[in-house]
């Protein structure tokens, strides 16, 4: 789907601007949930092929970055779960922490 040209203008090349606003793929929706027009990482046989090692490594850092340091929220910041949509569905406010190392 991420070649075929009833989707995407030229979708042999590469043109990030395409996911800017006022580009064809402005708001497209990875998750599935409305229609599907592209997935960054496939699926099936298609599949990224490092996404098992990346996971790995990913739970390797963050468990590190828990062991390491004590995690403070920011003071007078409040914790809002609000969502807003992007290439994904992030937080409206960002989640501030404070790192202090671990004696």
């Amino acid at each position: 789907m991420g070649r075929d040209e009833r989707e995407w203008e030229k979708p042999m090349e590469f043109i990030p601007e395409r996911f800017l606003a006022g580009g064809d793929g402005e708001g497209v929706d990875v998750t599935g949930s409305r229609e599907v027009r592209m997935m960054p990482f496939g699926v099936g046989r298609r599949i990224c092929a490092g996404l098992g090692v990346a996971m790995l490594h990913l739970e390797y850092f963050v468990a590190n970055l828990v062991k390491e340091f004590e995690w403070k929220e920011v003071a007078g910041d409040e914790v809002d779960l609000t969502e807003k949509n992007e290439f994904t569905a992030v937080m409206a406010k960002p989640l501030r922490a404070q790192l202090v190392k671990r004696a």
